[in-house]
């Protein structure tokens, strides 16, 4: 339905969601700040490139942040005991390509009412995967039955696969980073970089949110991870600074989609 990629098909593509069959459209329409029309849907659009600006402060992002929170909020309404259990599944994921892959299209064919392929994965895979619907309020009696299937609750489902897409947009390195910073419990202070930041992207170090970046080692990480990212981090004794690169494209937002998935779930 998604893709936050321009020029890229797959995750967050939105075709026409108007006279779909598509069960969640509806529900989708609520995140459709995060889309704008490319090249692969059409080539007569050229803005898309510029939907983030080279150079700009993270606080550029705010307004599509505030949205995507209320897109998460089913995550937050979760029960404590099952928000850990999606938060722990989501990050091993976070070291597995091909279960991400397999996730989203699972995800995608269960929208459009199509049966997955789980052939080439292991059934113990295939196993995990099933496990993960589940976590989200799906019974499934058999594959047969996955062509009917309907999610019980939707806007969880559609959280869900909102942030799966994001993920697999991500490459590899960046997953990997993003798995440390989860670790490393930085989650909920980039989150909040956005919101704090200056103008030209300054945080004063003192600043009670982002605490945690003062520690070096935590700091060299996410600097790795927002540059996979296509935006710039550096700390000097007094503050840090994020700004976005030349033409970063959407990939920072989708960092953010994925970050604040994280965050929602309780990844503190």
């Amino acid at each position: 339905e998604f893709c936050l990629l321009d020029e890229q098909q797959g995750g967050f593509e939105r075709e026409g969601t108007e006279g779909s069959t598509y069960p969640h459209s509806a529900i989708f329409k609520d995140a459709s700040f995060l889309y704008q029309p490319d090249a692969v849907d059409n080539e007569v659009y050229s803005g898309a490139k510029n939907l983030i600006p080279s150079d700009a402060s993270l606080s550029v992002l705010r307004q599509d942040l505030l949205q995507l929170k209320t897109q998460f909020q089913p995550f937050v309404k979760l029960p404590e005991d099952k928000q850990r259990a999606l938060y722990k599944t989501l990050c091993e994921l976070l070291l597995h390509e091909e279960m991400v892959t397999a996730l989203e299209d699972m995800l995608d064919n269960i929208c459009t009412g199509g049966r997955p392929d789980l052939k080439e994965l292991k059934t113990a895979q295939q196993g995990d995967l099933l496990d993960f619907l589940q976590l989200l309020g799906c019974s499934l009696q058999s594959e047969l039955l996955w062509e009917e299937y309907q999610p019980q609750d939707e806007e969880l489902f559609s959280a869900a696969h909102l942030l799966i897409s994001a993920i697999s947009e991500l490459s590899d390195y960046t997953l990997v980073l993003l798995r440390a910073c989860c670790d490393l419990q930085v989650v909920p202070a980039l989150c909040c970089l956005p919101n704090v930041a200056s103008a030209d992207g300054s945080v004063a170090l003192s600043s009670p949110p982002v605490a945690t970046l003062t520690d070096r080692g935590r700091f060299d990480v996410v600097q790795r991870l927002f540059a996979s990212s296509n935006i710039n981090l550096e700390m000097t004794e007094s503050s840090v600074k994020a700004v976005t690169m030349k033409e970063p494209r959407f990939i920072p937002l989708v960092l953010y989609v994925v970050l604040y998935g994280f965050y929602a779930l309780g990844g503190s």
